[in-house]
């Protein structure tokens, strides 16, 4: 039997719910299934005893295209990778249409893990992010609907819709004791990938890529954001890649590029055994920034694509990684369709930094490991009150604009309430409420000791 392979890029594999973005899709020759061992023949003929006596003997009636489904599905779970799944005919589908169309949205991407939906990163400016969600959140429930019994093509279903209309989901946080509910409305997601300012004070160019995407036109706008910071006097270069899914492994090796010397590794790819596919080296372009020194914001929310550009840099000691360890997602998957309209997606190569190591499951370790300003336990149990109390809204509706008079006011509501907020936290929690109108200012090195801290590195 003759099938077409094909591979897709890794962002394809995740479900991609930032709507409007384009996915990459390979092809290779075709070739047939291999056969199994005599020992795979063995145990197929006790699956087929074990499903016999499930629908000769069980005590309720099995629908057997439930009971091989699930075989199948364990079968992928043992392998220990949340990107190897069984796609059934509706998740197929959707997977072949992702390109087609725009589509309102909530603006974050997620992976399924565990058997359940993770938050890799909320895209900033959009209706995740305003919201507050991070890395690591887990969807528990979508519209009141658990999420156990929920399939990838029904979740996407769900979290898509018209502009304007609205989305319910539940949320598990580590730190946070009990489950928070987060009310959306759903966007026309257009993002706006490279965003630069110059901070003069510190002589620093300052870039926050919010996604690999727009292979063209990134790169290029990109690039003239760097010439234009060096024209203003800008002796260092800030890249922030923190909250970054990733997106495009050719403009992350574009991005690179453009700070390594020729011949320069940028990205191994690694298949079965560890043989070599193919590796990525930097070549002869005329624009480049070879000489400007470079620290790269990481988180958490660092995925992918966030990862090979930090690890190029790193290894190649072109730039200092500055942050958190990142998440950790360093694949390749192909898609190879089965029988009944249905497919899997199996893992088959893995992405390497120059020096050699594994971007997958581990992340990018930084240079320097700086936290950023983080509630306490108890400040947390504080700020949750003021939410059961319903204070932040109101508050927020007749405040929209981040400033020491809104700081006062609302210092004002902790002290009525009685509740113990440092003032740091309280600066950092009531201008990420207020960042809904601000997603585009220009960075405050007060309120992001991260950034503060990877220019002061860079003198």
């Amino acid at each position: 039997m003759e099938m077409n392979k094909i591979k897709v890029s890794e962002r394809l594999i995740w479900a991609v719910v930032t709507f409007c973005l384009v996915a990459v899709v390979f092809f290779v020759s075709t070739e047939k299934v291999k056969a199994i061992s005599t020992d795979g023949e063995k145990y197929l003929q006790i699956l087929h005893e074990v499903v016999s006596y499930i629908e000769n003997d069980y005590v309720d009636p099995q629908e057997e295209k439930k009971i091989y489904t699930g075989a199948i599905l364990g079968a992928l779970q043992s392998l220990g990778d949340p990107h190897t799944r069984f796609l059934d005919t509706d998740e197929f589908g959707e997977l072949q249409n992702e390109t087609k169309g725009s589509f309102g949205g909530i603006g974050v991407e997620i992976s399924f893990q565990e058997n359940a939906f993770i938050i890799v990163a909320p895209i900033e400016g959009t209706p995740a992010w305003k919201a507050g969600l991070q890395p690591q959140d887990k969807i528990i429930e979508i519209n009141g609907k658990s999420t156990k019994s929920v399939s990838l093509s029904e979740s996407i279903g769900m979290m898509r819709g018209e502009v304007g209309s609205s989305i319910s989901m539940k949320i598990e946080r580590k730190g946070i004791k009990d489950p928070f509910v987060v009310n959306l409305v759903r966007e026309l997601i257009q993002i706006r990938y490279v965003r630069s300012h110059y901070l003069p004070e510190t002589e620093t160019g300052y870039i926050k890529l919010v996604q690999f995407m727009g292979k063209e036109t990134t790169a290029k706008e990109f690039a003239n954001a760097v010439t234009s910071m060096k024209e203003a006097g800008a002796k260092k270069l800030v890249i922030d890649l923190r909250m970054n899914p990733g997106g495009l492994l050719d403009l992350a090796i574009d991005l690179a590029d453009m700070f390594l010397p020729p011949e320069s590794d940028i990205v191994s790819v690694k298949g079965r055994g560890g043989v070599l596919v193919k590796s990525y080296k930097a070549d002869k372009k005329e624009k480049k920034f070879l000489e400007i020194p470079i620290a790269i914001l990481v988180n958490g929310g660092s995925a992918s694509a966030s990862e090979i550009l930090a690890g190029a840099l790193k290894d190649n000691k072109r730039a200092v990684v500055v942050g958190t360890q990142s998440f950790g997602k360093g694949s390749v998957q192909s898609i190879f369709p089965l029988s009944g309209g249905t497919a899997v997606a199996i893992t088959i190569q893995k992405y390497y930094t120059p020096s050699g190591i594994s971007i997958h499951g581990k992340g990018i370790t930084p240079d320097y490991v700086v936290n950023p300003i983080a509630a306490s336990e108890d400040e947390k149990y504080a700020l949750e009150k003021l939410y059961k109390k319903n204070l932040i809204r109101p508050f927020l509706e007749t405040h929209t604009e981040y400033n020491e008079a809104a700081l006062n006011d609302f210092s004002a509501i902790l002290k009525k309430e009685n509740l113990n907020i440092s003032d740091s936290v309280t600066r950092i929690f009531l201008f990420n409420e207020m960042r809904a109108g601000s997603s585009h200012s220009k960075p405050r090195l007060d309120l992001d000791t991260q950034l503060a801290e990877a220019i002061r590195i860079l003198k």
